[in-house]
């Protein structure tokens, strides 16, 4: 009876054969998945980072500036007029010492010359008998006008280099400040104070006082 059962065991393992159990493959753990995602995500953050740091070191060429507005033209400079001008810078001089000379004269008892053209035209024609010439071109200088600071005998805006070149101007109770119409002369609160001015080449002034 042993040797029958031991029969048909065998018998039924070869009909029913035993199924073979494969062993469960393991896969990665969540955690370890995070783990590794956390490592990639930090490995890149410091990629970027040192890419950050080696760009931030060079520095950027500063950048070129260009100027397209048209530049204003220079006005152009009349270098013999200019010239001519500072001849004349000292026309008046003479004038103005001659002027000093009356006002120390007995006779004159420290007044100043004039106060009318003609008066001008006799103390120029007694105190400076060889005349007054323009330092550029010799042509004399006559008398153009003479009267009181503010008074409307003399429009110093109208006058031109053409019109009243070589005329003499005497202005009583003024000084000398500039060189253009707007400023040649200012009221002066000085005693026997008078301002000789003439007109010269570009609309410009020369002045000289006592």
């Amino acid at each position: 009876m042993p040797q029958t059962n031991d029969f048909l065991s065998r018998m039924d393992q070869v009909t029913n054969p035993t199924p073979v159990v494969e062993p469960e493959k393991k896969g990665l753990s969540k955690g370890a998945i995070i783990g590794i995602i956390v490592g990639a995500v930090a490995l890149i953050g410091i990629i970027v980072g040192i890419v950050i740091a080696v760009n931030s070191g060079k520095k950027e060429p500063a950048p070129t500036i260009t100027n397209t507005a048209t530049p204003e033209p220079e006005p152009e400079i009349d270098e013999e007029m200019e010239a001519r001008n500072k001849l004349r810078a000292s026309d008046l001089v003479v004038v103005s010492d001659a002027i000093k000379t009356y006002q120390s004269s007995a006779a004159a008892n420290g007044q100043l010359p004039g106060p009318y053209t003609d008066e001008w035209r006799d103390f120029l024609r007694i105190y400076i008998p060889q005349g007054v010439y323009d330092g550029a071109d010799d042509l004399p200088y006559t008398i153009g006008a003479v009267c009181k600071f503010g008074e409307p005998c003399i429009d110093i805006s109208s006058l031109t280099w053409e019109n009243d070149g070589h005329k003499i101007f005497a202005l009583y109770n003024a000084d000398c400040k500039g060189k253009t119409k707007e400023n040649v002369i200012v009221s002066s609160t000085r005693k026997r104070r008078v301002a000789i001015f003439a007109i010269i080449e570009g609309d410009q002034f020369i002045c000289a006082t006592n």
